[in-house]
C-alpha cells in the first residue's frame, strides 16, 4: 500500500509540473464507448471464467508542454462499470460478476495530422484504478474480492476528425495484483497471483 501510495503522489506531482508547464493547446474532451474486463496469472481461474463486459465515461485534457509540436501529455478521470451473469454448467447455480472503478490514465501523447480534417494520435502511460461498489460474487459468496486500488500501463491510438470528435481505442495491461483472498488472514498470503486487463474502444467530442 505504501508503495502504491509513493506510486500515486509520484504521478499525480508530474502530471501537475507538465500542466503547469504550458497554457496553450489545451483541450477538453467528454467521452464514453465499451470496455471489457479480464484476468491474467496462475490464480485467474478461481476468480472469474472469461471476461466481463462494461462501459466507460468520463472526461480527459490535453495540454501541450513541449517544443516538439504535436507532443502533449493527457490525463483524465473516467467512471468504469462492469457486469456478467453466469449459470453454472449442469446445475442451477447462478454467479453475478459485477465491478464499479474511477480509471486515472495519465497518457504521454502524440500527434500527426493525416490530412486537413484528420488527426492521428498514440499514446502510452500509467493507469490508477480506485475500486468502488460491486462484488465478484454478489450471491453471498465473498472468496474472493477486488483490491481496493490497482494499477496498469496503457497505450493505444485515436483519431480526431475536424477538431471534435475523437474515436480512439486502446488496451491497458495489469502491473500490480488486484485480487484478495478473503479466507487468509495472513497480510502475505491475501493476494492472489491476478492482473486485471481491460479493452476499450470509444467516441468523444472535444470542447
Amino acid at each position: 500500500i505504501t508503495d502504491m501510495k509513493k506510486f500515486f503522489t509520484i504521478v499525480l506531482a508530474a502530471s501537475m509540473l507538465l500542466i503547469g508547464s504550458n497554457t496553450h493547446a489545451q483541450t477538453w474532451t467528454a467521452a464514453g464507448g465499451f470496455t471489457t474486463f479480464s484476468l491474467s496469472g496462475p490464480d485467474a481461474d478461481k476468480v472469474m471464467d472469461g471476461s466481463m463486459p462494461g462501459f466507460y465515461f468520463g472526461v480527459s485534457y490535453d495540454y501541450a508542454f513541449s517544443s516538439l509540436e504535436g507532443l502533449t501529455v493527457e490525463p483524465g478521470l473516467y467512471f468504469m462499470h462492469y457486469g456478467k451473469d453466469r449459470t453454472m454448467p449442469f446445475t442451477t447455480e447462478s454467479k453475478a460478476y459485477r465491478a464499479n472503478y474511477f480509471h486515472i490514465p495519465v497518457n504521454l501523447k502524440y500527434t500527426i495530422p493525416f490530412d486537413a480534417n484528420i488527426r492521428v494520435s498514440a499514446f502510452t502511460g500509467p493507469r490508477l484504478n480506485f475500486f468502488g461498489m460491486g462484488n465478484m460474487f454478489s450471491k453471498g459468496v465473498t472468496f474472493p474480492s477486488l483490491k481496493n486500488l490497482d494499477v496498469q500501463w496503457g497505450l493505444g491510438v485515436s483519431a480526431t476528425i475536424v477538431d471534435a470528435v475523437m474515436l480512439r481505442a486502446g488496451y491497458d495491461f495489469g502491473l500490480t495484483k488486484c485480487v484478495k483472498d478473503n479466507t487468509k488472514h495472513e497480510s502475505w498470503a491475501n493476494d492472489l497471483k491476478v492482473h486485471r486487463n481491460s479493452f476499450f474502444i470509444g467516441v468523444g467530442f472535444a470542447f
